[in-house]
């Protein structure tokens, strides 16, 4: 017989109709419910059944929206009938090759335990098989109609609340985030962490978007990034974490480069200097496989890591 994909997730239900779903310390999704639809922010890692966790909680019609095309925000993308993501990153697979998202699972969970610390660390606490319920496709699970998401795109949930989607690249050249105007929450995927990584674009053009997102402070009480290590489950990014990423953006525009050499969350040192196949550049549209390397230097400013391209600072003027 063959066994079910477990649809015991952790999650929260931190705000009136508004949850954060831990896919097993790999990856967060939101669920925001309207009354007339309900938004699903990314698909994770690819583990267990989502689908089925999120219609424990709403039956009511589902929008799913992507906030950019790695490997741990789309992989069970196929769950679902429709998707949306911005076109600079759909040409991304959904999900990417097993091998690669069960390497990602078992270093993206070792980070967020280490977070956490001892005894969270000695036990493995959460009820599923990395073997069963982290796999490729079933031949149900077909491509989803993928839809353009644009700077600005609205989506009326129903009962007032509605989500507006905000470019935002630098970690990504397709990044996302959504304003929800009725629980004054912004949902950043990878757009800002206290580990981030840019460079998929200028350094100029992801200052400009975060002081974009700076700017609308007023709208929002709260960011939401896409993985939860570093925060906790449920509540936002410290208010720091923001306006100390774009000091850190301008002493790079002002060419105060002052690498770091900072120890990984796996106990070897991150060099000064080092390329990174990232798999989102250069990919051809019908696969989406391939990438280039990107050069990658690390910064640091008190709790703060930042990632950039030293050879991708300023834009191109015409």
């Amino acid at each position: 017989m063959e066994k079910q994909l477990t649809k015991l997730f952790p999650m929260v239900q931190f705000k009136k109709d508004t949850w954060e779903i831990d896919e097993f310390d790999c990856a967060s999704i939101f669920l925001l419910v309207g009354t007339e639809k309900a938004m699903v922010i990314d698909c994770g890692m690819g583990i267990g059944d989502l689908r089925g966790a999120i219609e424990m909680i709403t039956d009511k019609p589902l929008v799913v929206v992507i906030s950019h095309g790695h490997v741990d925000h789309t992989a069970n993308a196929r769950q679902f009938d429709e998707v949306w993501i911005h076109p600079a990153d759909a040409a991304a697979p959904m999900p990417q090759e097993l091998a690669r998202r069960k390497w990602d699972t078992e270093r993206i969970a070792a980070r967020q335990k280490g977070c956490i610390g001892a005894p969270y660390t000695m036990f493995n606490l959460y009820p599923y098989d990395i073997n069963v319920d982290l796999r490729d496709p079933g031949p149900d699970e077909k491509m989803p109609v993928v839809h353009d998401l644009y700077d600005g795109q609205q989506f009326d949930l129903g009962g007032g609340r509605i989500v507006t989607a905000y470019h935002c690249p630098g970690h990504s050249a397709g990044e996302m985030v959504f304003l929800d105007s009725q629980s004054r929450s912004l949902f950043a995927g990878d757009a800002l962490n206290y580990n981030l990584g840019v460079g998929a674009v200028p350094v100029e053009t992801t200052l400009r978007a975060l002081k974009r997102i700076r700017d609308m402070g007023d709208q929002y009480d709260g960011i939401y990034n896409g993985h939860h290590d570093f925060r906790a489950l449920g509540a936002p990014l410290d208010d720091d974490c923001l306006p100390t990423v774009i000091e850190m953006l301008e002493d790079v525009m002002a060419g105060h480069i002052v690498p770091c050499e900072t120890p990984s969350f796996w106990g070897q040192s991150v060099p000064l200097t080092k390329e990174r196949v990232d798999p989102m550049a250069a990919a051809p549209a019908a696969t989406g496989t391939g990438g280039q390397k990107r050069k990658r230097v690390t910064l640091r400013k008190g709790r703060n890591f930042l990632g950039i391209n030293p050879d991708n600072i300023y834009e191109k003027k015409d």
